[in-house]
């Protein structure tokens, strides 16, 4: 009976040995949240800016808010491979157009970059996502990449500052979009963008602050369609198309 009595105990002993080495172990299935992650996972509770996304199987959860965000960090740009897709926030890419892809800065952030290899900045809005390269911390447009003069470097360290943010687009209803027309004043289309850049720069220096280049694919041609202005009403925009005939006598109007 005693030895059975001392059996017992040293079985008892051995039992709570053994859940002792156990246990350090348990904890290894739980993992710290993203410091970024909201608390609330409910399906359709994220703002459309701060969506959580995956890329090549990692999973990234954008900044709530860009308020106080200043980062210093290399940057590259993109170009043909987007151009004319949508972007995250549901525009469409213009590598011409001015703009970056940031990993996790709100979509519709407005920041200043400086390029700080020769102190040039422009001012964009963050409107896609990006890069996934390690080291990068911003894309920019080819457009953004032009006007600091990093097209040749490819990669060049520069600074982020977050200065405001812009309505997030939103679809629009299909019967509203028809209802309202515009018309454009196209002065001419060029093959060659530095050619629609200088007819750009004409315009704009003659008082039209609202030109725009415009570029679309025609027939396997990528062609930079640049348009004096948009108007609501077709006399405006025959007004227009009148007093620029003698600089653009080829100018004409599309709606």
């Amino acid at each position: 009976m005693r030895h059975a009595i001392v059996l017992l105990a040293m079985l008892a002993v051995l039992v709570m040995t053994g859940c002792a080495s156990i246990n350090p172990f348990s904890k290894r299935i739980y993992s710290t949240p993203p410091r970024n992650k909201p608390t609330t996972t409910t399906p359709g509770s994220y703002d459309p800016k701060t969506r959580p996304y995956t890329v090549l199987g990692k999973t990234y959860y954008p900044l709530q808010t860009a308020v106080g965000y200043d980062q210093v960090g290399m940057a590259s740009w993109y170009g043909e491979d987007f151009h004319g897709k949508k972007t995250a926030n549901g525009y469409i890419y213009d590598m011409y157009g001015i703009s970056a892809a940031h990993k996790t800065l709100p979509l519709g952030t407005q920041v200043r970059v400086t390029n700080l290899e020769n102190n040039r900045s422009v001012i964009l809005v963050v409107n896609d996502r990006g890069p996934f390269v390690n080291g990068r911390i911003l894309d920019l447009s080819y457009g953004a990449a032009k006007k600091l003069d990093s097209v040749n470097r490819g990669v060049v360290k520069v600074r982020i500052t977050a200065i405001g943010t812009v309505p997030y687009a939103r679809k629009t209803n299909p019967a509203a979009a028809v209802a309202v027309k515009s018309f454009h004043v196209r002065v001419g289309a060029f093959s060659d963008r530095e050619n629609a850049e200088r007819t750009h720069r004409r315009l704009v220096s003659i008082g039209y602050k609202e030109a725009n280049i415009k570029t679309e694919m025609r027939n396997g041609r990528r062609l930079h369609i640049v348009q004096a202005g948009s108007y609501s009403s077709r006399d405006k925009a025959e007004r227009v198309q009148r007093a620029l005939s003698e600089d653009f006598p080829t100018c004409y109007i599309v709606s």
